[in-house]
């Protein structure tokens, strides 16, 4: 590992191949959905689902228009928010965000705010976010919002950025401008469609405590942040792959089913030649930050590969090791730094989605 420094910022870089991190996983709770009455919902988004300091699980049930909590074993313990309008209630709820002291924020695009409820569960706030959130995920710190937002969309792209929302100030993380074409599929009628390329940068990015991670291309390169003030580059020297048509083709797999405004399925080659793809395959798909700081990597992988690597770094940004293949993805940690569970998302045969809990034996 080399440390170097550029201005103000560390820069930490990991050389050399993976090294095994011999964790274990055990599932301790898995709520599905058919299990109880109360719970209704049948499919999950990451964005969908957090956790608390306390081990309580978090849903968002977006037709029941209200968040629903879970103890430690699974059970519900009680909800917040209802369907309609009014004060309180959820018409358009969209992502879910809660802070570890147990307070729950909902972005809603009917009222077009946050609804957020203190832990006493008292009659909540409406607050409206400047910029304007473009989601989908939101995350809730002591000191304010982090959410992503669109500030230019045009023919040729649009340039996405993470925003830091607090009493005391707004200002911007990380920036990304992504390529988008104007798409067109004869086969179902439609023309000049804004998609963006197969295997285009994302903004891939989560908050744990004060600190941010957040990655804005297609190499293995994160930037942390501490109280909205940059801290330090990650870097390890994982190349991203250049992409080709095959991948591509591989990774849309057998097309597209569209149900509106017509219902009709594009297949892949017409999608790969509409949609093109970007030069190389992002390095990193995913991120999260643990109670105790450090980092989980999940690297990416084309469909069809198998189990993403995981690679676990330290809250410095020492690369620690990548873990067992088939290790959960975090969606959400619940729990405290010093004994926190995983909490991640899993599909079942029936098309729903189960929330399984699990504990960490390193």
């Amino acid at each position: 590992m080399e440390r170097s420094q550029d201005g103000y910022v560390e820069r930490v870089l990991t050389r050399g191949p993976d090294v095994p991190l011999a964790w274990t996983f055990e599932a301790e709770v898995t709520i599905t959905p058919e299990a109880d009455g109360e719970v209704r919902f049948a499919e999950l988004s990451p964005w969908e689902v957090d956790a608390d300091s306390e081990g309580r699980i978090y849903a968002l049930d977006v037709g029941g228009g209200r968040v629903v909590v879970f103890g430690r074993s699974g059970r519900v313990v009680g909800s917040v928010g209802r369907p309609g309008e009014g004060p309180g209630e959820l018409s358009e709820p969209t992502a879910l965000a809660v802070s570890r002291a147990g307070e729950v924020a909902v972005y809603d695009f009917g009222a077009g705010g946050v609804v957020r409820w203190d832990p006493a569960g008292g009659l909540p706030a409406l607050e409206r976010l400047e910029p304007v959130f473009w989601g989908p995920e939101l995350e809730l710190a002591d000191w304010g919002y982090v959410y992503p937002s669109i500030v230019a969309d045009g023919r040729d792209g649009r340039v996405v950025q993470l925003v830091v929302a607090a009493e005391t100030r707004t200002g911007t993380l990380a920036e990304l401008t992504q390529t988008t074409v104007a798409a067109s599929f004869p086969g179902c009628g439609l023309g000049g469609i804004p998609v963006e390329p197969i295997f285009e940068p994302q903004l891939r990015w989560d908050r744990g405590g004060d600190v941010v991670a957040v990655v804005t291309g297609p190499r293995y390169e994160i930037e942390l942040s501490r109280g909205g003030v940059p801290e330090r580059e990650v870097v390890r020297d994982v190349e991203p792959r250049p992409a080709t048509r095959d991948l591509a083709l591989q990774e849309v797999g057998e097309g597209l089913e569209l149900t509106a405004p017509v219902r009709c399925r594009i297949p892949p080659a017409e999608l790969v030649e509409a949609r093109g793809f970007a030069h190389a395959v992002p390095a990193i798909a995913g991120i999260a930050v643990a109670p105790d700081g450090t980092i989980w990597v999940r690297r990416t992988v084309v469909r069809g590969e198998g189990d993403p690597p995981i690679d676990v770094l330290a809250p410095d940004g020492a690369y620690l090791g990548t873990l067992p293949p088939g290790s959960p993805n975090p969606v959400a940690f619940a729990g405290r730094a010093t004994d926190y569970r995983v909490v991640a998302l899993e599909a079942r045969d029936t098309g729903s989605t189960d929330i399984v809990v699990y504990r960490v034996e390193r």
